[in-house]
């Protein structure tokens, strides 16, 4: 018996069921429903950290706003970013904003480069504050000049006279008054500022070192975002030409030249020039910077000193150094008509000529 051999169960033996944990499992089982379990939701990972932790996730989030803000306000006006664009504006008859620009270009080590093509104001360049500036002066009395240009700029210098002044950011001409007559006409001033913008403040502006001041001031100031203007891509143009066309003098291609700010400039989108209306662009170009802080020799300089025939070559050196950015493709261009036009056949309802009123008269009169 014992040389047989063990045991071997048949397909017909007993299955036992298997040993329960309790009622709490069964309960979540049955609670769940067949569902399969999600992933754990950021909140749930939150929660699920220490104090230690999420202290330092905060502290995390905190510098990368402050670095973000921080990059954007070393951006304007340095090297790699725009320079920063000041509009003058003269709230008072008397005043002359010719002798405070001249104060702010008489800046030690300052480069000053007038506009090109005509278009009124200058930039000024300071490698020592490693900052770089653009004024233009808006037209006196001119309210729809004075508001396209503070659309586009990072600041507004307002300019009065000190007397009768009361809401100005600079003003010169103060020395023209006695001393105590200075102080009280300074006191006054800052005390009409105070109740109109309550964050503006005052800077006599009279000599080189209060010039200096006024330009640390407005390289280091806060910046507010305006969100129309953060939404679009814009431009202030400082050199522009009229190229026209070969069939007729009025239809042309207008080169445009400035730095662009807010949003990338498309292509194949419309541009609104102000006061003529919106136009189709053919390509975008990326010339060499106009105003360098620190100007360093370009390859195709190199190039043109070897060659002989300097005059000949400055032409074709421009040509090399500008790059194309984007062509424009006709049938992604967005269209110039903004209307419907009308169809004919559609039925629209139109106005009644004189004979079919004279009708419907005759006919009411019956």
């Amino acid at each position: 018996m014992a040389a047989a051999g063990a045991h071997r169960p048949g397909p017909l033996k007993q299955q036992n069921k298997a040993h329960k944990g309790g009622k709490h499992s069964g309960s979540s089982q049955r609670r769940a429903g067949g569902r399969v379990p999600v992933k754990a939701q950021p909140r749930r990972r939150l929660r699920d950290l220490n104090r230690v932790d999420r202290r330092h996730q905060a502290l995390q989030l905190r510098r990368q706003r402050k670095e973000a803000v921080l990059a954007e306000k070393r951006s304007l006006g340095s090297r790699d970013g725009p320079p920063h664009l000041v509009v003058v504006v003269l709230l008072h008859s008397r005043a002359a904003a010719h002798d405070s620009l001249r104060l702010l270009q008489s800046q030690d080590s300052a480069v000053v480069r007038a506009d090109e093509g005509g278009a009124g104001g200058f930039a000024l360049l300071c490698p020592r504050l490693k900052q770089r500036w653009r004024f233009v002066t808006a037209q006196a009395g001119d309210l729809h000049a004075v508001l396209d240009l503070a659309k586009v700029a990072d600041s507004l210098l307002f300019i009065l006279d000190p007397v009768d002044g009361w809401d100005a950011l600079a003003v010169p001409g103060g020395t023209d008054l006695p001393p105590k007559k200075r102080i009280d006409a300074r006191k006054k001033l800052s005390k009409s500022i105070e109740k109109r913008f309550p964050e503006a403040k005052l800077f006599p502006l009279n000599t080189e070192q209060e010039s200096s001041l006024l330009l640390r001031h407005l390289s280091s100031q806060k910046q507010r975002h305006l969100a129309f203007r953060d939404r679009r891509a814009h431009l202030l143009a400082r050199a522009a030409e009229f190229v026209p066309s070969q069939d007729s003098d009025l239809v042309g291609t207008l080169k445009v030249s400035g730095f662009v700010r807010g949003q990338t400039l498309n292509v194949n989108s419309l541009v609104h020039i102000v006061g003529h209306g919106d136009f189709q662009l053919s390509q975008v170009d990326a010339p060499p910077d106009p105003l360098p802080l620190n100007p360093r020799v370009v390859k195709g300089q190199k190039k043109s000193q070897d060659m002989e025939d300097d005059a000949g070559n400055g032409a074709d050196e421009m040509e090399e150094d500008v790059k194309v950015l984007m062509k424009a493709d006709p049938s992604k261009q967005e269209s110039l008509q903004s209307e419907v036009v009308p169809d004919p056949m559609e039925g629209e309802q139109t106005w009644p000529t004189e004979e079919e009123l004279q009708e419907a008269e005759g006919e009411q009169k019956q």
